[in-house]
């Protein structure tokens, strides 16, 4: 079942919890975050606009260069966008054996990052704070060595970037199998 929430930029994004916590004797969580269609419309759009303007300009009279150029760039810019545009982004808990994520891109590529389990310490809500808003986002704490002094901050969801309603439900999935003892603590 999807489960329906916001990103940072008010789109609609879809969070799917594939394996629940509670389904396997909170062992495992396999919890997507995806979003809606990709535009395409908008910016085949732009490059009619450009293309018909630069007609009525009568540019391709004058310097038929400048509107060959200006459509390929319109259209490499475009074919850019899609190859690093992440519809998908999973990530997989299993106590005892590590936390996988994955991101799915557009195009269908996929890059997924594998930390054991030994090398996790804590999934965290965390917030970043830029010029005209506080953003959160969720992130795993994880040992660069074996001191508990040297942990790193992975971040995670960033490319869907989901607001802190959805972050909060992600996050009490990890707890429920990163602390299966504290999982009773339910966030406010």
């Amino acid at each position: 079942m999807k489960t329906i929430y916001k990103d940072i930029h008010g789109d609609l994004i879809y969070l799917e919890e594939h394996l629940k916590p509670s389904d396997c004797n909170d062992r495992a969580a396999e919890i997507s975050v995806s979003i809606g269609r990709i535009q395409l419309l908008p910016w085949l759009g732009y490059t009619v606009i450009i293309a018909l303007l630069s007609f009525l300009a009568q540019l391709h009279t004058l310097h038929p260069v400048w509107l060959v150029t200006a459509v390929t760039v319109q259209l490499v810019t475009l074919m850019y966008r899609i190859h690093r545009k992440i519809i998908r982004e999973t990530l997989l808990i299993v106590s005892g054996l590590g936390v996988q994520t994955t991101i799915t891109y557009y195009t269908g590529r996929k890059h997924t990052r594998f930390i054991k389990w030994n090398k996790v310490f804590d999934i965290i809500i965390a917030e970043t704070i830029t010029m005209q808003q506080v953003l959160f986002y969720l992130a795993l704490l994880v040992r660069a060595n074996k001191t508990e002094a040297n942990l790193k901050l992975l971040p995670l969801f960033l490319g869907t970037w989901p607001r802190l309603a959805c972050l909060k439900h992600i996050y009490t999935a990890g707890q429920a199998v990163l602390s299966p003892n504290n999982s009773k603590l339910k966030m406010t």
